[in-house]
């Protein structure tokens, strides 16, 4: 070896004169030159391994080599790598949440899916146990007693139903420190009294010091139980910890087997823990749901038939039954009330609905339907209301229209009225004034658009009087003249004549409307052979007009009066012509 040594360094020498023998040596630094001949070959090894500390990629490579080797050893030593890596798993997960919750929430899913089920599971079949107990227990000639026993001693009756069937429950459980006698955890039943955990925990350790010291006893020799009336204590020791365990009551012998399990389990998970405690009990909170398990309840079984319970059953069964037919025998009525309503012609239900008050119906009716509540009296039987809401609406259905148009228009028993689609078919023999009814409010009625009267014959007996009676006003009316003054169209003096005239046209229109004619009154005027024919003829018609507009002026409706052309052929007159035509 030392030949080889030898050898390196003399290679080495050899190799570093010929590096000084170049032009680039020349500048190398003595102290380096010193190192390489004292260090010889492993002077390029500890460069390599210089340069490779300084190189954190390639630092990171060769740690990445072994580091799950190492983990994995120091994992099975002890607990410190849980320790250490604790905060920053947490932090992660936080910090993972924050940002995108969906994706832990899915990775989660598979587990939490079963876990939240079986734990909603467990809650409800606790529910359902705890409801069937007490509801066995309230419906029975025992629990007269123990409500009794409640109001006497002040305690509510669920605390009493639970002495007087408790077989044991263990309402706390205690998990301490064996040399330092610290309380580590501290497990609570729900229905237990608690007072102060670390101030118990004291003194079962002063007790179990005081009886180790008193009778001389060694350490694996302590105190087993220790009874307390209707509570007693159950004491498990283990290498570093003790658990003591306050039952109600007497459980069984598996009880011990029980806190023995959990006590070796809380020493195999949490043995570096214990061993090495020095006041930290933080870290303890992990061992709450193994104590938790010993957290147990039984009950005496004091099942009898539950008579009261099955006659309350039956009663409130019957009750259900007798309620649901009768709601299902009203529901039949009301629907059947609105399949009836729905059916009568002239009445439109538009609005059905169970209120508190009973069954509504929102109805609409035609005046010449039905009432409704003729229409469901044989439907209204007993207690149920049926509440009709009605309000006024037309029907367009065809005898609905044809009643309400022989109700306006009330047609003599010789006019006989039919419908064919929307037009009113009138036959028969009616009168005028009849007639003129239909034509001014038959289209109105509504339901019909159009009146069909061609064979409507209008007979009218004062047919006669009325036709000499018009024949008269027209002779009246031709025969009446008004003259004018030499060349003039003022009309002066024409009071009289007009009142008269006025009062012919009025009378000759009522008696035309009255045989359905239509009159017109043509005015004229003519001027005598003074002056030129030109002149004439504007006079004859500037004095029509002039009649023409003082007529209107007077009420005379505008369609009856007409201004022909000026009648020049008379030459022997300065006056007003009027001419009578009847349409």
């Amino acid at each position: 070896m030392l030949v080889t040594e030898g050898l390196d360094s003399h290679a080495a020498i050899q190799q570093t004169t010929k590096q000084q023998d170049s032009p680039a040596a020349q500048g190398l630094d003595a102290l380096e030159q010193l190192r390489v001949l004292l260090l010889g070959a492993d002077y390029q090894t500890l460069s390599e391994l210089r340069q490779q500390l300084l190189d954190r990629e390639r630092y990171s490579l060769h740690v990445a080599e072994v580091i799950s080797e190492a983990l994995t050893l120091r994992a099975q030593q002890d607990n410190s790598l849980s320790d250490a890596l604790f905060p920053t798993i947490e932090a992660a997960v936080s910090r993972s949440v924050e940002h995108n919750p969906s994706r832990l929430a899915n990775a989660l899913y598979p587990v939490m899916g079963p876990a939240i089920r079986r734990s909603i599971q467990e809650v409800l079949q606790q529910a359902l146990e705890t409801f069937n107990h007490l509801l066995e227990q309230s419906l029975s000639v025992r629990s007269l007693f123990w409500r009794f026993d409640a109001w006497r001693t002040g305690r509510s009756y669920s605390e009493v139903v639970l002495l007087k069937t408790l077989v044991y429950q263990v309402e706390q459980v205690f998990l301490i420190h064996r040399e330092s006698g610290l309380l580590l955890q501290h497990a609570l039943s729900p229905q237990a009294i608690s007072k102060d955990a670390d101030m118990i925990s004291g003194m079962l350790t002063a007790i179990q010091d005081f009886i180790r010291d008193s009778f001389q006893v060694t350490s694996d020799n302590s105190l087993k139980t220790l009874q307390l009336d209707e509570l007693t204590v159950f004491f498990n020791q283990g290498p570093y910890a003790m658990m003591a365990a306050v039952v109600r009551g007497n459980p069984p012998a598996e009880f011990n087997n029980l806190l023995t399990e959990v006590n070796e389990q809380i020493h195999r998970q949490h043995f570096y823990f214990l061993k090495t405690f020095q006041g930290d009990t933080s870290i303890f909170k992990r061992c709450l749901p193994l104590l938790e398990r010993c957290l147990k309840t039984q009950l005496r079984d004091t099942k009898k038939f539950p008579w009261l319970a099955v006659l309350a059953l039956v009663t409130f069964t019957g009750a259900g039954l007798w309620w649901s037919y009768q709601y299902y025998q009203h529901k039949l009525i009301a629907e059947e009330a609105l399949g009836a309503l729905r059916a009568e012609p002239g009445l439109v239900v538009v609005g059905f609905e169970k209120t508190d008050e009973g069954y509504q119906y929102e109805i609409l009716k035609d005046p010449q339907a039905r009432e409704p509540t003729a229409v469901i009296q044989a439907l209204q039987k007993g207690n149920l209301p049926l509440n009709l809401h009605t309000k006024p609406y037309l029907s367009l259905e065809p005898t609905f229209v044809l009643a309400r148009a022989k109700q306006i228009l009330q047609p003599s028993p010789q006019v006989n009225l039919s419908l064919e689609g929307k037009t009113l078919v009138v036959q028969g023999q009616a009168t005028p004034s009849w007639q003129q009814k239909l034509v001014q409010v038959g289209s109105l009625i509504t339901g019909v658009e159009f009146l069909e009267q061609s064979k409507l014959q209008i007979i009218d007996p004062d047919a006669e009087k009325l036709t000499e009676h018009l024949g008269r006003l027209v002779k009246q009316i031709e025969t009446s003249r008004f003259n004018f003054s030499l060349g003039s169209s003022s009309l002066e003096n024409v009071q009289d004549h007009a009142q008269q005239v006025i009062a012919l046209i009025f009378d000759l229109l009522k008696t035309a409307r009255l045989m359905g004619k239509m009159p017109q009154v043509s005015i004229s005027g003519s001027a005598d052979e003074t002056g030129s024919e030109t002149i004439n003829e504007r006079l004859a018609k500037e004095r029509a007009l002039a009649m023409r507009d003082y007529l209107l002026q007077q009420g005379v409706p505008a369609a009856v009066i007409a201004v022909p052309k000026p009648d020049t052929g008379r030459r022997d007159e300065r006056s007003i012509h009027y001419q009578v035509d009847l349409f």
